[in-house]
């Protein structure tokens, strides 16, 4: 069994068994997500997951949301690029808010801090950089360890299920960005399990 299959096999079994547990105001956050990261040494296109903690703060309408994402990176649509195939891992710690709210639809946005580790192999290829002088010399594949810290935000649709045990998150907009050289942006979809 590959990554994938195990992280949905979990998701899908914990959703059984909080759905059948009574709602609090505390729940667990899963998510998945697609788009791209770039860090100083490399840029790629792939997938990314998040699982983490969320209590509501102020009126269900505010929640406290830290978590830990892991995305996989490669440059797949990305033609002018060297071979490389590297990881991001972030520490996030957001505020959701719940901006616009009717019965069980919202629109929601948040913002946070984070922190994160990007590491991978960078090799040969891609187009080759030119200077005023001409062409610049391909350099030799190198091993990738850039770290940054920085903060996110992002936008979407909230829809909290009729028993009010799980909520959906549809989020287009999601984007961070870190220093040093640090950017990310993903569509996201996330689903809240009250436990």
């Amino acid at each position: 069994m590959n990554f994938k299959t195990i992280l949905i096999s979990i998701f899908l079994f914990a959703t059984l068994y909080v759905n059948s547990q009574e709602s609090k105001n505390q729940s667990l956050k899963f998510g998945i997500g697609a788009g791209m990261s770039q860090s100083l040494n490399s840029i790629g296109t792939g997938t990314m997951y998040s699982v983490g903690y969320q209590r509501n703060i102020w009126k269900d309408r505010l929640r406290f949301n830290p978590n830990l994402s892991l995305g996989f990176y490669s440059p797949v649509f990305i033609t002018d690029q060297a071979d490389q195939y590297f990881n991001s891992i972030n520490i996030n710690a957001n505020l959701n808010y719940d901006l616009i709210r009717i019965k069980r639809f919202s629109v929601v946005v948040y913002a946070g801090v984070e922190a994160g580790k990007t590491q991978g192999y960078v090799g040969t290829g891609g187009m080759p950089d030119y200077s005023d002088v001409g062409p610049i010399p391909q350099r030799n594949s190198f091993y990738v360890n850039d770290y940054h810290i920085g903060g996110n935000l992002g936008a979407g649709l909230r829809l909290i299920s009729r028993s009010g045990k799980t909520a959906f998150n549809i989020l287009p907009f999601n984007f961070r960005v870190g220093y040093p050289g640090f950017m990310e942006a993903h569509l996201k979809l996330e689903v809240d399990v009250n436990f």
